[in-house]
């Protein structure tokens, strides 16, 4: 596996790295396709294709840029919420190891994978939950406690309102990686971001760093608590979206 698009998109991100980090994202994808012969963990199986769509996409995440230093620094606790195969945040954890994580994937057997490449890895200050966002979105030590909720490809943005918000700490952030045709749900999504507590404050072209991504951060900063009925029952909100 050549590793030069790999380091060079990480230069562009301006992300300080050494050949461990490039062996251990080499390590993972051969972790993640040997587990993806038996449960569907990625359609993305060849190396350069994945270098672009997993790897420097959840580490475009950076050009959110207001809370880098916390990542660095190891005071700042993220969530992923449907973390999947651990992306973005298993990749963000790589890069920054100081940096605290939670992964919320509701699926039992992703979570078995998420452990045992947390374990390949020897990475420590990752928590892996297996439950639905609408459930963990109202225990104690979850709701409100998290200073930067992310998510990847799982919803409408007013459907992710809904799941991330809860979690977040009044002041800290929602950030979600998004596609080039996001305007539409920006504009839908008002009225959830406004019941809920935060507000969009900037959309970042990853494109501007890397051209071969084309992926759009929607960057959210929660600046009042969430209503104690939010999250609503699971199913509820994909059905019935704030709007």
């Amino acid at each position: 596996m050549n590793s030069k698009s790999l380091e060079d998109g990480l230069s562009k991100l301006g992300i300080p790295f050494d050949h461990g980090t490039v062996d251990s994202i080499k390590k993972y994808h051969g972790v993640l396709l040997a587990w993806n012969r038996n449960i569907n963990l990625t359609s993305v199986s060849n190396w350069d294709d994945a270098v672009y769509r997993h790897y420097l996409d959840s580490a475009s995440l950076v050009m959110a840029a207001s809370f880098l230093n916390k990542w660095e620094s190891g005071t700042a606790n993220l969530l992923d919420i449907g973390s999947g195969a651990g992306l973005p945040g298993i990749v963000l954890k790589l890069l920054f190891p100081k940096l605290r994580v939670t992964l919320l994937e509701a699926s039992l057997k992703k979570c078995r994978f998420l452990e045992d490449i947390c374990e390949r890895l020897d990475l420590s200050g990752v928590h892996i939950v297996s439950e639905r966002a609408e459930t963990q979105g109202h225990i104690e030590g979850y709701r409100a406690a998290f200073d930067i909720v992310v998510s990847r490809a799982v919803s409408k943005l007013n459907v992710l309102a809904e799941y991330c918000l809860p979690f977040c700490k009044v002041g800290g952030n929602m950030v979600a990686l998004k596609g080039r045709t996001v305007d539409e749900e920006l504009v839908n999504s008002k009225s959830s971001f406004d019941e809920l507590g935060g507000r969009i404050v900037k959309v970042v072209d990853c494109s501007l760093r890397i051209p071969e991504l084309d992926g759009r951060l929607v960057v959210v900063v929660k600046e009042n608590p969430t209503p104690d009925t939010y999250p609503r029952r699971p199913g509820i909100p994909a059905k019935r979206p704030i709007t």
